[in-house]
C-alpha cells in the first residue's frame, strides 16, 4: 500500500474516538435492554445503529494515514457515515405508530389495508415507514459504494473525486428525504391542532393546547431528534461539497462536534422518553377524551379501536 494521506488527512484522536465509541456503545446497550424489556421488535434498528457507530469509532483507533489498511478504512467510513440511517428509520417507523395512537378512527374496522388513510396524515401511515426506509436503503448503498471507492482509489484522484460526488449525492438525498418527513410530521401536527381547536376536545391530562403531556412530549422529542439529524446532514453535505481537499474533512474535531455529538442528542432523547410507552398513554387518553366529547354532544356510533392499534401488524 503506498504511503499517502489522501484517504484520511490526520491521525485519529485516541481519546476522542474511545470516548465516542463508549458513548455509542452505552446507548446501544441501553436501547437493547429497553427493546427487550418492552418487546418492541420494530425498534431494533436503534440499538443496532448505535452499536455499529460504536464499532466505527473504535475501528478508527487502528488507522494510520501513513500505512493505511484499506478494508479497515472502508469499514469505519461506512459504519460512521452510512449506518446512522438506522436512526432515521426509527423516526420514520415511529410516525405511523404515532398517527395510529392519535387517530381513534384509524383501524376502527380492524382493517389491515396498507393504503388506509388517516385524517391527520398526508400519506397513509402504514406506508410512510416503507417509503422513507427504502429511500434510506438507497442512500445507504450509495454511501457504501462511495466509501469503498475512496478507500480503494490509491493515488487515483479522479476515482476519489467520483467517490466524493457519490457521497454528496447520498447525503443530499438523505437530507432531502428527512426534510420531507419533517414536513409530513408538521402537517400532521397542524391538522391535529386544527381539529382540537374546532371540536374543543379536551383530554383528561392537559399539557399544551389541550394535548396530554405524552403527546406534547413525543412531538417535542421527535422535533428535538430531527433538529440534530438535520444539523448532521447539513454538515455532511457541506463537507462533501468542499470535496476531499476541503477544510471540514481535514479536521477531525468537526467529525466529533458536527456529526457524533448531534447524533448522540438525536437518539439520546429516546433513552429518556421511550416512544412505545408514550404511545400507549396517548392511545388511552385519546379514547377517554373522545368518549367524553361524544357523551357531551351526543356523537354516538363512533367505534374507537383499542390501544393495540399503535403496535398493530402492517407497520414496518
Amino acid at each position: 500500500m503506498p504511503e499517502r494521506g489522501d484517504a484520511i488527512k490526520y491521525k485519529p484522536s485516541l481519546a476522542g474516538n474511545i470516548a465516542f465509541g463508549l458513548i455509542y456503545a452505552i446507548l446501544g446497550c441501553i436501547f437493547s435492554l429497553i427493546v427487550h424489556r418492552h418487546k418492541n421488535k420494530w425498534a431494533i434498528c436503534l440499538p443496532v445503529g448505535a452499536i455499529a457507530c460504536s464499532i466505527g469509532f473504535f475501528c478508527r483507533l487502528a488507522i494510520d494515514p501513513k500505512d493505511l489498511m484499506v478494508p479497515l478504512f472502508v469499514v469505519q467510513n461506512i459504519l460512521i457515515i452510512a449506518t446512522p440511517s438506522a436512526f432515521l428509520a426509527f423516526n420514520y417507523m415511529l410516525y405511523g405508530r404515532l398517527i395510529t395512537a392519535l387517530d381513534p378512527q384509524f383501524g376502527a374496522n380492524n382493517s389491515q389495508a396498507r393504503m388506509e388513510k388517516s385524517r391527520y396524515s398526508l400519506i397513509p401511515p402504514r406506508i410512510v415507514g416503507r417509503a422513507f426506509i427504502w429511500s434510506d436503503v438507497t442512500t445507504f448503498l450509495l454511501q457504501v459504494a462511495a466509501g469503498s471507492m475512496i478507500g480503494n482509489a490509491g493515488d487515483n484522484r479522479s476515482l476519489i473525486d467520483i467517490g466524493d460526488k457519490l457521497f454528496l449525492i447520498g447525503v443530499c438525498a438523505q437530507g432531502i428525504s428527512y426534510s420531507l418527513f419533517s414536513v409530513l410530521l408538521t402537517i400532521a401536527l397542524m391538522r391535529l391542532v386544527g381539529e382540537r381547536r374546532k371540536t374543543k376536545i379536551n383530554l383528561p391530562e392537559k399539557g399544551w393546547m389541550g394535548f396530554d403531556r405524552s403527546t406534547v412530549t413525543i412531538f417535542g422529542a421527535i422535533y428535538f431528534s430531527s433538529f440534530f439529524i438535520i444539523v448532521r446532514s447539513i454538515y455532511r453535505i457541506v463537507e462533501f461539497v468542499q470535496g476531499h481537499d476541503g477544510y471540514l474533512i481535514s479536521e477531525e474535531v468537526y467529525l466529533f462536534v458536527l456529526d457524533a455529538v448531534p447524533l448522540i442528542f438525536a437518539i439520546g432523547i429516546w433513552a429518556i422518553f421511550w416512544p412505545p410507552v408514550l404511545l400507549e398513554k396517548i392511545a388511552v387518553r385519546v379514547r377517554e377524551g373522545l368518549h367524553a366529547y361524544s357523551m357531551e354532544d351526543g356523537a354516538a356510533g363512533l367505534r374507537v379501536p383499542s390501544n393495540e392499534s399503535s403496535s398493530r401488524s402492517g407497520f414496518v
